[in-house]
């Protein structure tokens, strides 16, 4: 053990403790002490073999020896703060820091500092850990570490690879599977085209033979009253048959508008039909137009007939924008229907109103009605009610009017009672959409 012989500041019975020197010097981590300026007055075997020092070479010497710059040349300055302040920054606090050998080399240590008092005297221990088994493994593990996040990022790069190419080939895959889906989409569409083209023109064969019966009935007697009514006015030349004069021509403008009539509606179904009707949308007051469409009717209607127009906001602009044809053909064949099947004394309205971001146009009259029995059929092309087969008319008016509806996004429905009247309500969207 490196003790001096005659230490100045340790009293002898300590110093020649033998239970003192059992711990001291069989202590595994390095003990030193040193005074207050720093020399070494004491240090064991093992401080001795960490630093790479022979027995008794470092008593006396100053500390700092074992330090590496910059705390070498700051450790008397540490000691000197902790004396004149008592502000313990090292002292009490374990702390890893490097060792310097003999032969110059550094290692980790952990340094735990404490003082203690003797004859008036400070003098501070160092319990010094060699930390180099530790930071060896350490290291080695750090090295494992790295290796295994490479290892890892190698890994995902290849897992990620060929995730890659798997999705690729998904990718590949859903679109041969679109692209036949695609195709047999539009196969069956080529089929449904051409099962609905033969349809259609098996429609428009059975239609054009139904006109063709329809016609031969219906134009067979306006075409004979017009023949009768041209001989007829060959008789009345003289200036007193004036009245009877111009009530055959009457007769005659009533038949030819009867058969314009009919033939009007023929072609617009045909049209309708064969997918020849292009929307023409364009703005418009549909209380205008109503209106000069309601005078034009009030020309035509019966003797005694009444027929109204009438607004629920006298001063709303109700602008559409729509297809102005089909309105026409519409509400043209449902005034026209009124004025057909109502008495001659009947009172026929038509109202105008807007709720729900729709225009709503009611045709009322108090005509024949239709037989609650028959209502499911009156939309059916051809299909006239029993109580009206004795007035002229081609059973298409309403076939027609559904169509168009359904052209300019619009709806109907009704409500009938035979012998009381007809209520008919139309719905049409403020804006239509082109095709």
């Amino acid at each position: 053990m490196s003790i001096p012989e005659h230490p100045a500041f340790f009293d002898v019975q300590f110093q020649n403790s033998s239970f003192f020197r059992s711990i001291f010097e069989t202590a595994i981590d390095g003990i030193i002490i040193i005074d207050q300026s720093g020399r070494i007055q004491m240090i064991n075997a093992s401080a001795e073999a960490l630093f790479g020092y022979r027995d008794g070479e470092l008593i006396g010497t100053n500390v700092s020896g074992l330090m590496p710059e910059p705390h070498k040349h700051q450790h008397d300055g540490y000691i000197r703060n902790y004396l004149e302040t008592g502000v313990k920054k090292i002292i009490g606090i374990g702390r890893e820091v490097l060792g310097l050998r003999k032969d110059g080399s550094l290692f980790p240590i952990r340094l735990a500092v404490s003082n203690f008092t003797l004859d008036g005297q400070a003098f501070f221990t160092g319990v010094v850990h060699d930390l180099s088994a530790q930071k060896e493994a350490e290291r080695n593990l750090w090295y494992l570490n790295k290796n295994l996040e490479k290892m890892v990022d190698s890994r995902t790069g290849q897992l990620r690879e060929s995730l890659n190419q798997l999705n690729a080939i998904n990718r590949n895959l859903e679109f041969e599977i679109q692209q036949r889906a695609i195709a047999e989409d539009k196969l069956k569409e080529r089929e449904q085209e051409l099962v609905d083209a033969v349809e259609r023109e098996r429609s428009l064969h059975l239609l054009k033979s139904r006109f063709i019966s329809v016609a031969s009935h219906e134009f067979r007697t306006p075409l004979a009253n017009i023949l009768s009514s041209l001989s007829l006015i060959d008789r009345y030349y003289a200036d007193e048959h004036i009245d009877k004069r111009n009530k055959h021509i009457q007769k005659i403008k009533n038949n030819i508008h009867y058969l314009n009539g009919i033939l009007n509606e023929f072609l617009s179904l045909t049209r309708i039909e064969e997918g020849q009707f292009t929307l023409k949308v364009e703005p418009f007051s549909l209380r205008e137009f109503i209106r000069e469409l309601v005078e034009d009717f009030n020309y035509l209607k019966k003797s005694g007939q009444s027929l109204h127009f009438e607004v629920e906001d006298s001063e709303g602009t109700y602008l559409i924008s729509t297809d102005k044809t089909c309105v026409r053909h519409i509400l043209s064949n449902l005034i026209s229907n009124a004025i057909k099947y109502s008495g001659d004394h009947a009172d026929i309205r038509v109202h105008l109103s807007f709720a729900n971001e729709r225009f709503v146009i009611d045709v009322v009259d108090n005509g024949i009605g239709i037989p609650e029995e028959e209502q499911k059929f009156i939309f059916d092309i051809f299909y006239r009610a029993s109580n009206v087969l004795n007035i002229q008319g081609t059973g298409l008016g309403l076939n027609i009017v559904r169509k168009y509806l359904d052209v300019i996004s619009g709806t109907l429905v009704f409500k009938s009672r035979e012998n009381e009247g007809t209520h008919l309500r139309i719905k049409l969207p403020v804006h239509v959409e082109k095709s």
